[in-house]
């Protein structure tokens, strides 16, 4: 500053002040009073929304003659249209442009059947379902009215109608009979393991008493078949020895005697293990054949 220059940073302080206080500046005649609110300036009439939506049905122009399919995008312009409504609901207007010539159509809710009503612009195509419903519709109708008119198939359709709201609450009871069961499944699941399980754990045990039986009837098939191995070979032994000796039919035949007298005084098992002794035995006579 001593030698006639400006710092930067003082010439950064006054621009940021010129900056912030340029705008600010009210003259002496100024009058708040004067100033338009931002409401006013914004434009009267009627406001429209933009919106992007499909074609809720197929219609033909009629400027090109063109197609416009339902489900193809477009922007409309939306209103409502005032002194129009159906038990309390509003309607609403549209505005398109075709896609093909570019030309305006209108169309508006009709919240009475549920649809939309083309206005200007084009035409719907035939919609065979739409018939239908109103045929439908016109036949309830024609029906009431018949009804009301004739006491007798008043009393036919109040028939009817009890017995169709009987089949009804019959249907409902079985579905809840089914909700039931089908909440109680887990227990019934839990209580069926623990019945299988309980029953298995009694055949394991029963199963393992019979082997302990069997067991006790092995050791004294056993010790029979030692008994007659010792036998036949007491037996074999004399028969050999009955060419050198003159009174070899004599042991032999107290030999036999012996083997019956041990046949006699075996114990008494199962009729498997007896079984099983007769096979060994005459397979025992066959070899010695």
């Amino acid at each position: 500053m001593a030698d006639g220059t400006m710092s930067a940073k003082f010439m950064k302080s006054a621009f940021v002040g010129w900056t912030f206080t340029a705008g600010v500046y009210y003259p002496p005649d100024f009058d708040a009073s004067k100033l338009m609110p931002v409401k006013a300036l914004k434009p009267k009439g009627p406001q429209m929304m933009n919106i992007r939506m499909m074609f809720p049905f197929t219609m033909v122009c009629d400027s090109c003659k063109e197609y416009n399919y339902t489900g193809t995008k477009f922007t409309a312009k939306t209103e409502q249209i005032k002194g129009e409504s159906y038990l309390g609901l509003k309607v609403y207007r549209f505005y398109g442009r075709c896609r093909h010539c570019w030309s305006e159509f209108t169309f508006k809710t009709d919240p009475k059947n549920s649809d939309y009503t083309m206005e200007s612009g084009g035409k719907r195509t035939y919609e065979a379902w739409k018939d239908a419903d109103a045929m439908e519709a016109q036949l309830k109708q024609e029906k009431e009215q018949e009804a009301a008119q004739d006491q007798m198939k008043a009393l036919e359709q109040k028939a009817v109608d009890v017995q169709s709201e009987m089949q009804r609450l019959e249907d409902l009871d079985a579905i809840r009979t089914l909700n039931k069961r089908l909440g109680n499944r887990d227990q019934s699941i839990q209580s069926a393991l623990d019945y299988l399980f309980q029953q298995d754990s009694q055949r394991n045990t029963e199963e393992e008493e019979m082997s302990q039986a069997e067991l006790k009837e092995l050791k004294g098939f056993k010790e029979e078949k030692d008994k007659k191995e010792e036998a036949e070979a007491a037996k074999a032994e004399a028969s050999s020895s009955s060419s050198a000796t003159p009174g070899s039919a004599i042991l032999s035949a107290v030999q036999e005697r012996a083997s019956a007298a041990v046949a006699k005084a075996k114990p008494k098992f199962t009729v498997k293990v007896k079984r099983k002794a007769e096979e060994d035995r005459e397979g025992q006579r066959e070899r010695d054949r």
